[in-house]
């Protein structure tokens, strides 16, 4: 009578791959011209504002671009005639400016380059990691949310601070004889935004979570 077979039968399985990623070439020349060109925007940016507090910090008048409502002009036509025209926009050249315009107009530029320099560097961070192989993780999906959220609040004041400078200057020019407080914002661009932005933190989070699931089946 043969011994019994005691090795111990043990059951196969089918180990997930979870080995990092690497990107090609051209995945990794993607990568390194957008930091490219995000540093470059952030220094175009940078002598932009620069250049802008120049003019309003400076003597003699400052160039203020101002949205108009409910103004109108008559344009004379050749045959004698005038056409009425409504003007939406306008630019003022103001030599004077109350001290809460000169600050929000200083403000603005400067909210626009650092929320600008800190989406670039949070992106830049995210792509680094991607080119070393790892997408989803807790540091990826908070480097989305910073930039996201940097995004829409930064450039909302910022464009908040440019409405204050541009209803200043139009109170000055007129003497308060014209009611025209414009907050020029474009709520469907803050939306579509903030909803991009829901979708990218969405699908990083759920990856994130699909990641940590499969590591944990090794």
């Amino acid at each position: 009578m043969s011994a019994p077979n005691t090795a111990a039968s043990t059951p196969t399985s089918t180990a997930i791959d979870t080995s990092a990623y690497t990107p090609d070439k051209g995945d990794r020349g993607a990568f390194w011209f957008s930091i490219i060109v995000g540093g470059a925007l952030t220094i175009v940016s940078a002598v932009l504002s620069v250049v802008r507090i120049v003019e309003i910090l400076r003597p003699g008048p400052t160039p203020v671009m101002v949205k108009m409502v409910d103004i109108t002009a008559a344009i004379p036509l050749s045959n004698g005639e005038v056409l009425p025209a409504a003007i939406s926009t306008a630019e003022i050249q103001a030599t004077e400016l109350p001290l809460t315009s000169v600050v929000a107009g200083v403000t603005g530029p400067i909210l626009t380059t650092l929320t600008l320099a800190a989406i670039t560097i949070c992106l830049t961070l995210l792509a680094l990691s991607i080119m070393r192989g790892r997408i989803f993780s807790k540091r990826n999906t908070k480097l989305v949310v910073a930039a996201s959220l940097t995004g829409l609040l930064g450039f909302s004041f910022a464009n908040l601070c440019n409405t204050m400078l541009a209803n200043g200057a139009l109170a000055w020019a007129t003497g308060n004889e014209i009611d025209n407080t414009v907050v020029s914002i474009e709520p469907a661009i803050y939306l579509i935004g903030a909803f991009a932005a829901g979708v990218v933190i969405t699908v990083f989070t759920a990856g994130e979570r699909m990641q940590r699931d499969t590591e944990g089946l090794i």
